[in-house]
């Protein structure tokens, strides 16, 4: 719906943007979206251009092969991809491999082992890091939402704690992420032309493409709703998102030609394993019915184009998904006496209220909570700026460590060790980080292990205490908050109690209430697939290729460089 320019300033600052049926499996069940604020008049261009927008003006001219294609998907971790593939149910992806000769390498393709996301292995933070090959402390980019303390504002461009949307819409209207985004992207670095298809992160991009709003509503909505009343939200929402994207993106190439780089982003199949009665089951449906063979209209258009040959195809994916039970003992809110945020409270600290926007009556607080699923991230004021109530705390200076972070620390190792406080916690945390903090314009150091005594060093805490289980834990929680941006991390970190490793019953997440989450340094959700693909290319030089570019440790970092490399812009 695009603003009308002859409405009242008024009724445009209330209008509501997308109203939407989610399906017969939610009974008809409308869900709106408001928008708060002027429209920005990207939001109507957008609208209006069908789902393309222009980024350059002119477009950079296609250069032809080497091309490549990355199918970046949502949620799919590298086991649940290959196992889609090698059961049949992902033939047009199989037909473009070839068969499998050796375990992860195909005729035509090489499936890298072992790849791993950051930390937290969670959606804007991985794309972030994905397509710049920089972790989160350098990207600046820590989560999904998160406290940027210097500027005293909470981004949520997707929201868990909150429930306002706006930044969500910014992603695309506003350009949101490229704004925020504190390193160059992997289109800016490649400098040839470059089609992005519903991905947040495509900044130095030439063309963007997004499905019609009804679509694009349901992205935005759907992550805030989560399980409602038990029941699931049906597929085929979920799908429409992914399959108008394609169409957007086909209808493009039709207009402008194949670009040198295209990324084709689809985020249903995440949003749909969130709220999947059988997540990991659910998904490899997904796979089978709506991922397959979106990629082979992709694949088609290239084919019709003449430009298939020639064209590297990546798979590629931000995270994996860890089943968890949709009840409010698992789901670790923010509402009432028995949700993190009161230990926080009881060690007598103003909590930052749960929206985007406050009221000036609101700015006393001295303590912020953002989620990501697995994660948490606590943000501490230097209270002796703020002791009454009523007056702002100077966010640009650091807390203390021993007289407002050491509170904070232990109040939540205790908390779930014995249930002090709040009884509700006892056995939901697995571990507890902080660390000596550091002024915003400093590098934030790195998080080290509350042992309910000190601060121990990760590698020192892992050596007494082995945990095979959390991967690269201590090089990966580097990567987070030693850096320039390391401070969006928080001050104190907490990691809730999850992983395949134990039952159902015992896992626990940050979040509302799903039936999947994702974000801890446990296998399920951080082992993700790094595929490449080439008609008529045989997958041993595949291989020797790509182990080149990616380097001995291969990572989500490597992914950028891996593009660079195929595209020859090394």
């Amino acid at each position: 719906m695009p603003a009308d320019a002859d409405l009242p300033l008024s009724l445009l600052r209330r209008l509501l943007l997308f109203a939407l049926v989610v399906g017969a499996l939610l009974g008809a069940v409308v869900l709106y979206l408001e928008w708060k604020g002027h429209a920005p008049e990207e939001i109507a261009e957008l609208m209006g251009e069908g789902g393309e927008k222009v980024l350059r003006q002119p477009m950079r001219a296609a250069r032809g092969a080497p091309r490549v294609i990355v199918f970046a998907l949502d949620g799919v971790g590298d086991g649940e991809l290959r196992r889609g593939i090698a059961s049949g149910g992902m033939p047009r992806v199989a037909a473009l491999l070839g068969r499998e000769t050796e375990p992860r390498l195909y005729e035509h393709g090489w499936a890298v082992p072992g790849v791993l996301s950051i930390l937290p292995s969670t959606t804007y933070a991985a794309w972030a890091s994905t397509f710049t090959g920089h972790p989160a402390a350098r990207t600046g980019i820590p989560g999904n939402e998160w406290f940027a303390r210097e500027e005293m504002r909470f981004y949520a461009p997707a929201p868990v704690t909150v429930t306002e949307h706006e930044q969500a819409l910014e992603v695309f209207s506003d350009q949101l992420m490229g704004r925020v985004l504190r390193a160059p992207t992997v289109y800016e670095r490649a400098g040839v032309r470059a089609y992005v298809s519903l991905q947040a992160f495509h900044r130095g991009a030439d063309l963007l493409t997004v499905p019609m709003p009804s679509a694009y509503g349901r992205m935005v909505t759907a992550v805030a709703k989560g399980a409602v009343d038990g029941e699931t939200v049906g597929q085929q929402v979920y799908e429409e998102l992914d399959a108008e994207a394609v169409e957007s993106l086909g209808e493009s190439i039709g207009r402008h030609g194949v670009a040198d780089l295209q990324v084709v982003y689809f985020p249903g199949v995440d949003l749909y394993t969130h709220v999947a009665a059988d997540p990991l089951r659910d998904q490899m449906r997904y796979l089978r019915e709506v991922i397959d063979p979106a990629v082979g209209q992709v694949l088609d258009a290239y084919r019709k184009a003449g430009a298939l040959e020639g064209t590297w195809v990546m798979f590629v994916a931000d995270h994996g998904h860890t089943p968890v039970l949709p009840d409010d003992r698992h789901a670790l809110g923010t509402d009432g006496a028995d949700e993190p945020p009161a230990v926080l409270r009881q060690a007598g600290f103003r909590v930052r209220p749960f929206r985007i926007e406050l009221d000036p009556a609101e700015q006393d607080f001295q303590a912020a909570v953002a989620y990501q699923g697995a994660f948490a991230y606590v943000y501490l004021a230097d209270r002796s700026t703020c002791a009454r109530p009523g007056t702002r705390c100077a966010w640009s200076r650091p807390p203390r460590l021993e007289a407002d972070v050491f509170p904070v620390a232990h109040a939540f190792y205790q908390a779930s060790r014995t249930g002090a406080g709040v009884p509700a916690l006892r056995g939901t945390l697995d571990l507890v980080f902080a660390r000596p903090p550091t002024a915003p314009g400093a590098d934030a150091l790195p998080f080290q292990v509350w042992n309910g005594r000190r601060l121990v060093p990760v590698a020192e805490y892992l050596a007494a205490n082995p945990r095979p289980e959390l991967l690269d834990l201590e090089r990966r929680l580097e990567g987070l908050a030693a850096g320039p941006h390391g401070h969006r991390a928080g001050d104190v970190l907490l990691l809730a109690r999850t992983g395949m490793e134990l039952p159902i019953e015992q896992r626990f997440y940050f979040s509302s209430q799903y039936h999947s989450w994702h974000g801890s340094p446990t296998l399920q959700d951080s082992e993700i697939p790094l595929l490449v693909a080439q008609a008529g290319t045989p997958g041993t030089a595949i291989r020797d290729r790509v182990r080149r570019a990616a380097g001995d440790r291969p990572d989500q970092l490597s992914i950028t460089p891996v593009i660079l490399d195929l595209l020859a812009r090394r």
